[in-house]
């Protein structure tokens, strides 16, 4: 821990590090013109996964950046150096800092500064090192006997009759990638392994590198050597596999997944996932896809990894930074059996100066949202604690919290806002309601509207299905009085009854699904004011004339899957649509082409009017005129109609709101 000006931290952090090969340390923070050592920005740390330094110098002097803090600590190799450069305890963050999380109206003075004293708690209680310490890494890595127990046991799971389920769960740094690759290795000189067909799968194939590494072993690559596959290709691709390795299963969508298991039902299918980290959690993962799994024919072996290979056990670097961003934050324990009454549940909003100093009921609230959702990380902590727009509302049941939401205060936008939104010529941070109404569906009075977005709800995963969120929701709708409610979420059948059940109505199914869900996203109201059942009953009007259409370009995208249950789910309670008049048509067509709102929002009208204008798509460059016969008349998806124009499929969503806008100007 380096304290004092970013220059004297600089100069002292400079003297820790010298003599060592400078690309052996990696230097992260902002950096500034007089800055002569190159340093990584904090959004880039996750670059670097897969690599190891002997040192690590982050710089906290704007406040910490709680995901890079989370990512860069576990680069370091064990006996190296991690370098911390602080402000004087005290210290206010500048500006700069608070700036990340101040929403409209909101400025920067009115961001909290809890995080940063909590972080400083955990840095008071930490093992430090003295000033001056110069790193001594290890100079190799070598596996722990309980690593070597699960290696025996893949390559003997691999070498025998298929089919098999196994996941590997495990915190960072223990050796997970290293130990697939191993078993791997370990299966070359047997017939049986060294004939089977292997795919490596993740979420890039740089996240691959480390198994496909251990997996060549010292006798060179076997027989039939692994590969990286993409997931797509696994799940539509008309290859077929004998084992199945997916690395860091929690990072892809669990629909995605279990296409996968059904595409490969004889095959082994070995599932590995990191459980506490920067990155998210693995215990979603256990909850949504490992149940599935242990319901279906073939029996699932859960293998973990308790003991660190890259640092030793108990080092104070993970210790502290586990402390410092509740990696490690679990649910309340609570007592077995004990029926919940109703008189002992109590809904209330969330005193956060008092949260900060409820370190067990920090410690829950957070372990709750971790626990169920994908994406929770540190600088999801971050924001609870300190984001002036935010609330947080809590069920306790005797003291323990059995359910929380997170909710965030939107809208109330300012009318010229508004319509340079609805142009394309402005976009807004922290209002996602607002920003989609306005800049997608082109509703410019929406973000006039006082709003109540649900961002996160949890209930304790020993109480599921018994009312607790239900009960929360509807304190929400008592404590709050916005123009709307509103939500937005990967949807599933299931999702789309409980919010129906508490009077929110879907007015909106995504073009994209979302990275982790593997679900469309979708957004539902439940208007309270009289402006926000007009507007509601506008965008239902709207959801019906455009689902359908929407429904076939999502099926014509390789990478969606849609449940038939989800498909009638998503439709349930629409009326007929109305006509599109000629002016509405144009209208859409040239909100499409000269502003923000994707081609699948206005897909209806951009149909309809290029059908119209079939006889001058000849005009048209000749990738453009690819574009238009692929993604607007057959209905291809964007993959494919970029293939086939030579193109990416960002350039090929802008190339397409080109040529809509060359007809435009020329009919």
């Amino acid at each position: 821990m380096l304290r004092g000006s970013p220059e004297h931290t600089r100069e002292a952090a400079l003297g820790s590090v010298a003599g060592l090969d400078p690309s052996r340390v990696l230097w992260v923070g902002e950096p500034d013109e007089q800055d002569r050592i190159p340093a990584l920005p904090p959004g880039r740390v996750t670059t670097m996964l897969g690599r190891s330094f002997d040192a690590v110098v982050l710089d906290g002097h704007p406040g910490i950046d709680a995901d890079a803090l989370g990512a860069a600590h576990g680069l370091v190799w064990g006996g190296g150096l991690f370098v911390l450069r602080r402000a004087a305890p005290g210290t206010v963050p500048p500006r700069a800092s608070q700036a990340r999380l101040a929403a409209f109206p909101h400025d920067p003075d009115e961001v909290g500064a809890r995080f940063e004293a909590w972080v400083e708690r955990a840095l008071a209680r930490a093992e430090l090192a003295a000033p001056g310490t110069r790193p001594a890494p290890v100079s190799a890595v070598v596996g722990t006997d309980e690593q070597a127990a699960v290696v025996e046991r893949l390559a003997r799971i691999w070498g025998g009759p298929g089919p098999s389920r196994v996941a590997l769960l495990a915190d960072r740094g223990r050796g997970k990638s290293s130990a697939l690759g191993l078993a791997l290795a370990a299966g070359q000189g047997e017939a049986t392994s060294a004939a089977l067909r292997v795919a490596v799968t993740a979420a890039s194939p740089e996240a691959v590198a480390e198994v496909l590494r251990f997996a060549r072993g010292d006798g060179g690559p076997p027989a039939s050597p692994p590969r990286f596959v993409p997931l797509g290709e696994l799940v539509f691709g008309d290859e077929r596999f004998d084992l199945v390795i997916v690395d860091e299963a929690a990072q892809l969508p669990v629909p995605m997944l279990r296409r996968l298991v059904e595409r490969h039902a004889q095959a082994h299918v070995a599932m590995a996932t990191t459980t506490h980290g920067y990155e998210g959690t693995g215990r979603g993962f256990v909850l949504r896809l490992l149940q599935w799994l242990e319901r279906g024919p073939v029996p699932v072996r859960r293998l973990g990894l308790r003991q660190p290979i890259r640092w030793d056990e108990g080092d104070p670097l993970e210790r502290l930074v586990f402390d410092a961003l509740l990696l490690d934050a679990e649910p309340a324990q609570l007592p077995a059996d004990e029926p919940i009454r109703d008189d002992e549940l109590v809904a209330a909003r969330v005193d956060r100066d008092a949260l900060l100093h409820d370190e067990p009921t920090l410690r829950a609230l957070f372990g709750l949202l971790v626990h169920a959702h994908y994406r929770t990380t540190p600088g999801d902590l971050h924001r609870l604690l300190d984001a002036p727009n935010l609330a947080v509302h809590v069920l306790r049941w005797r003291g323990a919290v059995v359910a929380a939401t997170v909710v965030a205060r939107e809208g109330g936008l300012p009318p010229a806002r508004c319509d340079a939104m609805r142009r394309g010529a402005e976009r807004i941070r922290a209002h996602a309601l607002a920003d989609a109404l306005v800049s997608h569906l082109g509703h410019a009075e929406a973000g006039e509207l006082m709003m109540i977005r649900s961002v996160r709800i949890a209930t304790h995963p020993a109480l599921r299905r018994r009312g607790l969120a239900r009960r929360l929701v509807e304190h929400l709708h008592r404590e709050h009085r916005p123009d709307l409610f509103g939500t937005m979420f990967g949807v599933t059948p299931e999702l789309l009854a409980f919010r129906r059940s508490l009077g929110y109505a879907l007015v909106r199914l995504s073009a994209s699904r979302g990275a982790r869900s593997g679900e469309p996203s979708a957004m539902m109201l439940r208007p309270v004011s009289p402006r926000a059942r007009a507007l509601v009953d506008r965008l239902r009007a709207e959801l019906a004339r455009d689902l359908p259409t929407q429904l076939q370009l999502l099926r014509a995208d390789e990478q969606t899957l849609l449940d038939p249950a989800l498909v009638h789910a998503l439709g349930e309670g629409l009326f007929a649509p109305a006509p599109m008049s000629a002016d509405e048509r144009r209208a859409l067509v040239e909100s499409y082409a000269l502003g923000p709102r994707t081609f699948e929002s206005a897909a209806v009208a951009v149909i309809a009017f290029v059908e119209d204008q079939r006889a001058r798509l000849g005009a048209l460059p000749d990738p453009e005129r690819a574009l238009v016969e692929g993604r607007v008349r057959a209905g291809r998806g964007w993959s494919r109609v970029a293939r086939e124009a030579g193109l990416g499929v960002p350039a090929a969503m802008r190339g397409l709101r080109r040529a809509i806008r060359r007809l435009l100007e020329d009919g």
